[in-house]
């Protein structure tokens, strides 16, 4: 396994900064929420019920596609699937979901939910898009006969789906395990941890459940990264509420399959904190330079219920690895009585469109037996925040034409460069590229698809800067 890798720790803790001492802001879209839930108690139609736990990707051309959980009453949750051209109507797949639900007995039987889908272009074909979701159980082993009051009475463990579409997805099987009716169709990609027995323990304090991917695949490293919960306790006999944690782990793969022990990248909060009882569902990207994480969070002192009245936090890091929380947290709120999210925001999703970052995220309303959820977006208002690096060897330069399509021209004042990277807006590297040290590059943009992209310039080992690229 490939030792942990710090991308650009040294250069960005020696040369820049984020200016986030100012509020961010987060305007909602006036039309919340843009995937509605329709009322119909229909079994047949899987996915009318709820619409929660967003994961968006760039699509072909301009466009987004949109995975969330989907359920009916009386039904499991399952993975669907929409596409958009804008981000703000969405068209669904209704005949079925993308994802379903495990057969009886398996370990992912009750519910498959929270996707988190990269794109690979290095894998083989039929595994181009890889979608980690967490997968559900009947608690019959783990814990409950310590202390059952606090433990669910369903397990969580993660697993994966292949595609090489991003629409027909076939679920992760490792034939060996083929014998155990738990795992005769699927395996997890993540289970839960163990040390003894059926007793999980790692990092110090328990696990009865890992659960709510957050993916990202580093094509410079050659490395699988994941970000995810853990629920547990901190001590072996939970002896109370004050002791029952989530907390964002990572882990990192070469294959996307086998990955090591997790580490804490966030737990929760101080006592007078958003989110210092509740942390969940991470969702990680990399934007202006760092790591941003965004999750929910809740203190369970409001609300009409301990798990509603959530919301959104953004926590940064350098490393991916070591995050700190967003000083004026949290970002995203819950609404008004009577709206769309009057109960909580949760389970959000970043990611770049049209130069704008949006944050979607689930809203709940209505009550706490069906409490209804939605998708609705809010993005970043530009004007609230200064996201550019502050780099003294920042000089400057020209990208043109910008927008573009097939080339690219780059016009330093005076400093010559002699690399170039291209980051789309996951943060996964498209293109490097090496040149004889000048201040006139010209760059080949053929291989890429249209979206936005970001295009970061180097001096030796030196960043010299970066800017935004849109290619249509």
């Amino acid at each position: 396994m490939k030792r942990i890798c710090f991308l650009f720790k040294t250069l960005l803790l020696s040369l820049f900064s984020l200016n986030l001492s100012a509020q961010l802001v987060f305007n909602e879209y006036v039309n919340n929420p843009v995937i509605d839930t329709l009322s119909t108690t229909d079994p047949s139609e899987f996915w009318t019920q709820w619409k929660t736990d967003p994961f968006v990707i760039p699509w072909q051309g301009d466009s987004l596609r949109m995975y969330y959980g989907t359920n009916n009453i009386g039904v499991k949750t399952q993975i669907g699937t929409a596409v958009s051209a804008d981000g703000n109507i969405w068209i669904e797949k209704r005949d079925e979901a993308v994802v379903p639900s495990g057969i009886e007995g398996s370990w992912d039987e009750y519910d498959v939910e929270t996707p988190g889908v990269i794109i690979v272009p290095s894998n083989p074909d039929s595994m181009r898009y890889m979608l980690y979701y967490s997968g559900a159980t009947a608690d019959e082993i783990l814990l409950d006969e310590v202390n059952p009051i606090y433990y669910p009475t369903e397990i969580y463990q993660m697993g994966m789906a292949y595609s090489s579409d991003g629409i027909n997805f076939t679920k992760y099987n490792d034939p060996t395990n083929d014998s155990d009716s738990r795992y005769a169709e699927s395996d997890p990609v993540i289970r839960i941890p163990y040390t003894s027995g059926d007793t999980p323990d790692t990092i110090n304090y328990l696990f009865s459940s890992v659960a709510e991917p957050s993916p990202m695949y580093d094509e410079e490293e050659g490395i699988f990264k994941l970000w995810y919960i853990g629920l547990g306790c901190s001590n072996p006999t939970c002896s109370g509420d004050e002791n029952y944690r989530f907390r964002v782990l990572y882990s990192e793969s070469d294959d996307g399959i086998n990955w090591t022990d997790p580490v804490v990248a966030l737990d929760v909060g101080g006592t007078d904190d958003f989110d210092s009882k509740l942390i969940y569902a991470p969702n990680v990207i990399k934007h202006a330079g760092q790591y941003w994480m965004f999750y929910g969070g809740n203190h369970f002192d409001t609300g009409t219920f301990f798990l509603f009245s959530q919301k959104i936090g953004l926590a940064t890091s350098t490393d991916g690895i070591n995050f700190s929380r967003y000083e004026e947290n949290p970002i995203i709120l819950d609404g008004e009585l009577g709206s769309w999210n009057d109960m909580g925001s949760n389970y959000p999703c970043a990611i770049e469109h049209k130069d704008t970052l949006r944050v979607y995220y689930s809203g709940f309303q209505d009550s706490v037996i069906t409490f209804d959820p939605n998708i609705g977006y809010s993005y970043l208002d530009p004007a609230s925040a200064n996201l550019e690096e502050q780099n003294p060897l920042l000089e400057e330069w020209i990208l043109y034409p910008n927008p573009s399509s097939q080339t690219v021209h780059i016009k330093m004042n005076s400093v010559q460069i002699d690399r170039i990277r291209i980051y789309d807006q996951s943060g996964r590297i498209c293109t490097a590229q090496y040149y004889s040290p000048s201040k006139n590059v010209t760059v080949d943009l053929t291989k890429l698809a249209s979206g936005m992209y970001w295009v970061y310039l180097y001096r030796g080992e030196e960043e010299i800067g970066h800017k935004k690229l849109m290619l249509h």
